[in-house]
């Protein structure tokens, strides 16, 4: 009798087991040019942000994209932020990873104006078109100068800042397959 509960106990073990497992790899086969979406789980922000930081995308399945960033620039005078989103890998949720050949092709962003800077460049500005408008004898050289100070900080003094749960659109640029594994 306590051979057939401990046949029974093995049994139950074995099953719970089996159970906890994870399961077999999944079948996928998705062409070039498929679009997957997802959500930013880390804040980005090119004023802050530095080469080869690591960022995560969740899909709506629940799969988990790794990537880092690379080129990252912040906003100066004369110089517009810059940010390159690399996609390394993605792990399917049976624990199956693969490489992902893909690009960005939409992200939600929000660009942060660096007020000191976009202020000095206006008022350096005015300073040369007062200059250059007294030499030339007009008074009109500071305004001209505060209008074109403002068109360049309004185009060179912004970061880019991509918030946590921005939706971010991928496209495979390559075909991504996994074959499911025998046990």
């Amino acid at each position: 009798m306590m051979k057939l509960g401990s046949r029974a106990a093995l049994a139950t073990a074995s099953i719970v087991a089996a159970a906890l497992q994870p399961a077999c790899a999944m079948n996928v086969n998705l062409p070039a040019g498929y679009v997957l979406n997802g959500t930013m789980q880390q804040d980005i922000d090119t004023k802050t942000a530095q080469d080869g930081q690591r960022f995560t995308i969740i899909t709506p399945a629940g799969s988990v994209i790794n990537g880092h960033l690379s080129q990252v620039e912040r906003a100066n005078v004369g110089r517009k932020a810059h940010v390159t989103l690399n996609l390394d890998t993605i792990r399917f949720t049976d624990g199956t990873s693969t490489g992902l050949s893909a690009d960005v092709i939409a992200l939600e962003q929000h660009k942060t104006t660096n007020a000191a800077q976009a202020i000095g460049t206006v008022l350096g500005a005015m300073i040369v078109g007062n200059i250059i408008g007294k030499a030339v004898g007009t008074n009109a050289g500071g305004m001209v100068g505060v209008a074109g100070g403002a068109l360049l900080a309004a185009n060179t003094s912004q970061n880019i800042v991509v918030p946590a749960g921005s939706n971010v659109s991928i496209r495979l640029t390559a075909p991504m397959v996994t074959r499911q594994q025998a046990r």
